[in-house]
């Protein structure tokens, strides 16, 4: 289903083909200039067991794209004068404590991910003892001074907005954005009553290592959510109306939700999301709302993700368009997608060929695949594997055994399709500073590291304590949104390792000695506001990893 004319039909069509080749089951798009929503469709299914297809008032979990939502509300507060962005935040929200050597975190820096508190992992959902558990962990700097994304800290937004007006955080949304933009289609939280009128969310089936490209998809863990961290429903038409606020300097198509002075400072930079977080300097985080600029384009927008759903919102405030793109995947990058649609709808509206679309997502291609090609030993095992470059493909060789063909997970890291090379990946690894083209020398496979044959090691191992190889292990949690992860030891050093296959250094906390030490999550020397803590050593095993602001992980 569509709202718009043939002119459009490329676009679908490109669309249909994109969620096949993605975990994903279905999606839904808006796109909309500064006065109306031009093309709404569906593709896919809202359900694979129903076969029920996506259409345009289809809706989905919208994620974070809802903490802009959360923004609006309070700054509304701001500019009535019920609420101070720069007093200390436990003025509006008495129970809000943190220990800190630092100066006082304000409501400024909590909508700006800049009062460097914990992520947050909703180890239990939308219950305010996260917040509360606040008095365990400690702020990681001066507030105002680093970038660090913190559900948490939009958890607690939402908890002010009801203590402050009375009212439940649903209602304040409805009350605040969704009325007064006529979004009568979007539910402001997630209930067990709005789940049959929603798509069903997709995970991958095993959640503890990359997907494979083909993997099986399972329904999501359905949760009743209500905090200001991202808990809208919403469908694409609902949603292009809501962007076209972000067009039109804050105002709906009835009334201004903001005034011009407010609408500019929630969309002013406050920090650079390079100041901490893994973005390119031109990201910019404001107030619920990302700033960035490419190919000469200003673009505001925020993206979102729950358990089984992906979406993006992105305005160009240079075209004067904007798109939202909603999936029921969880593991979809939506932003090239969001950026086509853009440009397409743009050379509509300038009565232009329609842009070439850019290729589907193809994992199993690489670019410049000889660079990874050898033979590489293992520094442990003296096991072989050869890497070999077929064309644009890359193929896993090892010792007396079948040829395994990879697929890439990001950057230099590649998932190999064979459960004897799981759950870890193969990252690839060339000396510092070395370009981009310059031929890997190690593998790092889990503990594992592999050394290209004629090459030097990129480090040397070093000495550990002993009660280290304790920790070494798989830890679970009975989050959907956090399931577990691994930790593991290599070269002497600790590593958290991601289920889709990121890694992060695990620091020992100068402030800690002892049987249950703390270790700072990331790489050694820099600010972090996430430590974990092994604990219940059994044997010579750790039983349980405390993570700050996350709750318990348990060994399985």
């Amino acid at each position: 289903m569509t709202t718009n004319s043939s002119a459009f039909a490329p676009l679908t069509d490109y669309l249909r083909h994109w969620v096949a080749s993605v975990p994903a089951a279905g999606l839904a798009i808006g796109l909309t200039d500064r006065e109306r929503t031009l093309y709404a469709t569906g593709a896919g299914y809202a359900d694979l067991g129903s076969r029920r297809p996506v259409l345009a008032d289809t809706r989905f979990q919208i994620g974070s794209i809802g903490k802009s939502l959360t923004a609006l509300a309070v700054l509304q507060l701001v500019e009535s004068g019920r609420l101070d962005l720069d007093a200390p935040f436990s003025a509006h929200l008495p129970w809000f404590a943190i220990p800190s050597r630092f100066g006082p975190i304000t409501l400024r820096h909590v909508l700006s991910h800049t009062a460097g508190l914990p992520s947050g992992s909703d180890f239990t959902p939308a219950a305010r003892y996260e917040g509360f558990a606040l008095r365990e962990t400690e702020a990681a700097w001066e507030p105002g001074s680093r970038y660090h994304y913190s559900n948490t800290g939009y958890k607690l937004l939402g908890w002010m907005l009801e203590d402050i007006t009375g009212l439940d955080f649903g209602a304040v949304m409805r009350q605040r954005v969704l009325e007064p933009l006529s979004m009568t289609s979007t539910y402001p939280v997630i209930t067990h009553a709005t789940h049959r009128n929603s798509a069903t969310g997709y995970v991958p089936l095993h959640d503890d290592r990359p997907y494979r490209s083909g993997g099986t998809l399972i329904p999501a863990t359905w949760i009743e959510y209500a905090v200001g961290d991202g808990s809208p429903v919403s469908t694409a038409g609902d949603m292009a109306r809501y962007a076209r606020l972000w067009l039109n300097g804050g105002r709906g198509d009835v009334r201004p939700l903001l005034s011009p002075a407010t609408y500019e400072l929630m969309t002013t930079p406050a920090i650079s999301m390079a100041q901490g977080g893994n973005f390119p300097p031109e990201y910019n985080y404001c107030m619920g709302i990302i700033s960035h600029r490419a190919d000469g384009h200003h673009f505001i927008g925020h993206g979102g993700s729950t358990v089984g759903f992906r979406s993006i919102m992105l305005t160009d405030q240079t075209d004067g368009l904007g798109v939202v793109v909603m999936c029921n995947g969880s593991d979809v990058n939506t932003y090239p997608v969001a950026r086509y649609a853009l440009q397409f709808a743009a050379a509509i509206a300038g009565h232009l060929p329609p842009p070439e679309p850019p290729p589907l997502p193809d994992p199993a291609r690489v670019e410049n695949a000889d660079r990874y090609a050898g033979t590489y030993i293992g520094e442990r095992t003296g096991h072989s594997l050869s890497i070999v470059a077929d064309g644009n493909r890359l193929l896993a060789r090892r010792q007396d055994a079948a040829d395994v063909p990879l697929e890439h997970v990001a950057g230099n890291t590649f998932c190999a399709l064979h459960d004897d090379l799981d759950p870890y990946p193969l990252r690839f690894r060339r000396p510092e500073g070395a370009d981009e083209d310059a031929p890997t020398v190690e593998i790092h496979h889990g503990p594992n590291v592999y050394l290209r044959q004629g090459n030097e090691p990129l480090a040397d191992s070093i000495e550990h304590p002993a009660e280290w190889s304790a920790f070494q292990g798989h830890y679970r949690s009975h989050s959907p949104y956090f399931p577990g992860f691994r930790v593991i030891l290599r070269r002497g050093q600790l590593y958290l390792a991601w289920p889709h296959g990121g890694e992060e250094p695990l620091t020992p906390h100068p402030a800690d000695a002892g049987p249950s030490p703390r270790f700072l999550v990331g790489p050694p020397g820099e600010p972090t506001a996430e430590w974990i803590r092994f604990d219940s050593v059994v044997g010579s095993r750790a039983l349980r990893v405390f993570w700050a602001g996350g709750g318990s992980f348990y060994r399985v």
